[in-house]
């Protein structure tokens, strides 16, 4: 018997799944294949993405995965400005992807069509005669944290951020009146889109997940780290991202030197890929920036604390879901706890200021049975609560809900 067919499109390559956003658009596409014929569609651009072009040619029935390499920001800006729209979709839209999807779309009768993020919904253009249902995953309110960076950068770069804000709320509101079902990665975000747009109406909160089976025999991975004595404090994530950005200077700045000026012998790594200028010039005697890492396992397991020190962050960090999976201590802000069921004090720590987090940082340091008490419960409440199985029978329980257009026609 035949499976049902749904069109993904996504505006990076979900794969490989070491960061936030191609986790979720990883999981959410390897879960639906079970059940549906996958056809992905997906630009690359990020140079050294472009070997995986083909890793997900097994999961899904078709894939189409264009090279947007060498793409530059500033010219999509200037393009953006000149076709009136956000700099989203200028850089996110691709000739060969716009064309696939208007064969594909042509070629097969699709049960649903999933957008995955807003960036994607110029591909709307080329599904002429297209009458499946429309679910668009937002993941979490992008204009607001363009926004938010608008109000905090200054210059000709904030002014970019406050003109994307605008474009893309406006854009937003536009997408999710057209979607049959809008998806957002956490119930604060699905109601702060209701505020900012209007629409509260087809929204719905999937969470994210873990995959545990990740780190089955992961203990017996190596070390990374040197023989120094040091004890490690880490922070993971794409180092491009401006929420993370501000999160490590931040830290290196704030709580560092409380450390030092206490003696500790802490040595605070950033792992993750891409890190800007900014971020490598943090790096010091007791700083490590990294870069892109193999596999980010051995770095979480081999530290001995996790901290998420995010103030610009939306929606749910899988950099925390991580730590508490590899059953390391975290703290993080109230921010970074978005969408995470984790109370402070119960399985992780939250900190704001420089002091909380110095003396959050001394005391799980000073108190190994305290860190591994916090580290048993974020563990167990993995098991219990983040499977990827859960979150993506309830994307398939909205896909089902939607209405079909013979009940549109109807309505």
């Amino acid at each position: 018997m035949s499976k049902p067919k749904i069109l993904f499109l996504a505006h990076r390559i979900p794969y490989p799944p070491h960061k936030g956003e191609k986790l979720r658009a990883y999981n959410l596409v390897k879960g639906l294949a079970e059940r549906y014929d996958v056809y992905l569609g997906a630009p690359v651009d990020d140079p050294d993405d472009w070997q995986y072009r083909t890793a997900l040619d097994d999961i899904c029935a078709e894939t189409c995965i264009a090279d947007g390499r060498g793409r530059s920001r500033q010219r999509a800006a200037v393009e953006a400005i000149a076709r009136r729209e956000p700099v989203s979709f200028t850089y996110f839209r691709h000739r060969a992807l716009m064309d696939w999807v208007r064969r594909t779309t042509l070629a097969h009768s699709f049960d649903a069509v999933m957008l995955y993020s807003s960036g994607t919904m110029p591909y709307l253009a080329a599904m002429a005669g297209t009458t499946c249902p429309l679910i668009v995953d937002f993941v979490d309110v992008d204009s607001e944290k363009w926004r938010v960076m608008g109000e905090t950068e200054g210059g000709v770069k904030g002014r970019i951020y406050a003109r994307e804000a605008v474009m893309l709320r406006e854009a937003e509101r536009r997408l999710a009146a057209r979607a049959d079902a809008s998806l957002f990665v956490t119930e604060n975000e699905a109601a702060l889109f209701g505020r900012v747009t209007g629409i509260a109406d087809r929204v719905h909160a999937v969470g994210n997940g873990v995959d545990l089976a990740m780190w089955d025999g992961a203990d017996a991975l190596p070390s990374p780290y040197a023989d120094d004595g040091r004890k490690r404090v880490i922070f993971t994530g794409a180092m491009d991202y401006a929420p993370n950005i501000d999160a490590v200077t931040w830290f290196a700045r704030e709580v560092m030197p409380i450390l030092r000026a206490r003696g500790r012998s802490v040595g605070f790594v950033v792992a993750g890929s891409n890190p800007t200028a900014a971020v490598q010039a943090l790096a010091c005697a007791d700083i490590e920036v990294t870069g892109r890492v193999p596999d980010m396992k051995p770095y979480l397991l081999h530290a001995d604390l996790a901290v998420a020190p995010l103030h610009l962050a939306r929606g749910v960090q899988n950099k925390v879901l991580e730590a508490m999976a590899a059953r390391l201590p975290a703290i993080v802000t109230a921010t970074a706890l978005d969408g995470i069921g984790a109370r402070d004090g119960e399985a992780v720590t939250v900190a704001e200021t420089g002091a909380e987090f110095a003396d959050a940082v001394a005391t799980l340091l000073d108190d190994p049975a305290r860190a591994a008490t916090l580290a048993a419960r974020a563990r167990r409440m993995i098991e219990d609560d983040y499977s990827w199985t859960a979150r993506v029978e309830a994307l398939e329980r909205v896909i089902a809900a939607a209405p079909t257009a013979e009940n549109r026609s109807a309505a």
